[in-house]
């Protein structure tokens, strides 16, 4: 081939080559392009997707739609508000009942009752969730509701352990999911200490009981008195007879307390589930004589041996937390240990 003959195919395919070129690199920079454009979108449907308010179910079975992140939380229950304290939440309210002291809590308003709350002040409060009581709320869903606050319903007697079965639920309510597992984590790790503190305690059969009724009104094993004895490790007599009584306390013999025998009674102070300014006079000496001078029973091991325990009414839900309570337990019943 000559070099006309080459100069002349050279010059036909360098428009081809060079074109090919540019519609190589249009095609990458096309495919740049549409790689940012997808990338940029999903970006934004991420950002527009985002939401300020998320479902969970509560004990009632009901979806209810709450705020991501609650600002404004109000607990009608003792129990639950201590929780939310355990939680690092400081609720808009408090209730009569609730006495455990928190510095974060001085100044704040009081709805009343935990039965009967301030409808018209909750309203006022304007909170943006309200975790109320199953059993004891349920019938006033339609006021809660007409407050604008979302409703969860937490029901303690749900679970087998009414110490803290509701705190993963009211964790998951305020969004504080790390916060309960660690608070829950920290009540286990505080019962094993205590339980081997314990294991050198020759006490280990036991009955909580509500002190100064003529009958026996005994703790069963899942309410707040019978988990602490549990979480001890203290045998509760009333275990062994179960009952279909979703109640904490039941009705219990003295003869069946006679046949158990336990080594240690702990007599609940009247008047716990009162505020302070509605206790009963009646005095731990007066208390713990009317059971030491009773004929029936004077036969029990723990009335002979002086195993009979008056508890401070203190030791009770809204009046002191979960740790506190636990400690303060175990030093009644083998303060040779501490």
């Amino acid at each position: 081939m000559n070099k006309l003959a080459k100069w002349t195919i050279s010059f036909i395919l360098l428009p081809v080559i060079v074109l090919s070129m540019i519609g190589c690199a249009k095609q990458e920079t096309e495919t740049q392009t549409v790689t940012n454009t997808v990338t940029n979108t999903v970006t934004i449907t991420t950002t527009v997707a985002q939401s300020t308010t998320r479902y969970i179910t509560d004990n009632m079975g009901r979806e209810v739609e709450v705020p991501s992140n609650p600002q404004r939380v109000l607990a009608l229950k003792c129990s639950m508000i201590e929780t939310l304290f355990d939680l690092g939440i400081v609720p808009v309210a408090l209730v009569d009942e609730f006495e455990i002291y928190h510095p974060e809590a001085e100044g704040l308003p009081n709805i009343g009752k935990e039965n009967t709350p301030n409808i018209e002040l909750i309203t006022q409060l304007a909170p943006d969730l309200i975790i109320a009581h199953t059993r004891n709320h349920s019938n006033m869903l339609e006021s809660l509701e007409g407050t604008g606050a979302a409703v969860v319903f937490v029901d303690p007697s749900n679970y087998d352990d009414q110490l803290i079965g509701d705190v993963a639920i009211i964790g998951e309510a305020v969004n504080r999911q790390a916060e309960a597992n660690a608070y829950l984590a920290n009540v286990q790790k505080t019962a094993e200490e205590l339980r081997t503190v314990l294991a050198g305690c020759p006490l280990k059969s036991a009955l909580w009981i509500q002190g100064g009724q003529q009958s026996i009104s005994a703790a069963q094993s899942f309410c707040f008195w019978g988990e602490l004895m549990n979480y001890l490790g203290l045998e509760n007599i009333v275990a062994k007879y179960p009952s279909s009584s979703k109640a904490g306390f039941i009705a219990f013999d003295i003869e069946t307390v006679i046949l158990e025998d336990p080594n240690v009674i702990l007599i609940l102070q009247p008047g716990f589930r009162s505020s302070s300014s509605e206790t009963s006079n009646t005095t731990k000496e007066e208390l713990l004589a009317m059971y030491c001078n009773d004929p029936m029973w004077q036969g029990l091991t723990a009335i002979k041996e002086g195993h009979t325990i008056i508890v401070p009414i203190e030791v009770s839900t809204g009046k002191m937390n979960i740790l506190d309570a636990l400690r303060t337990t175990a030093e009644l019943v083998y303060p040779e240990g501490f």
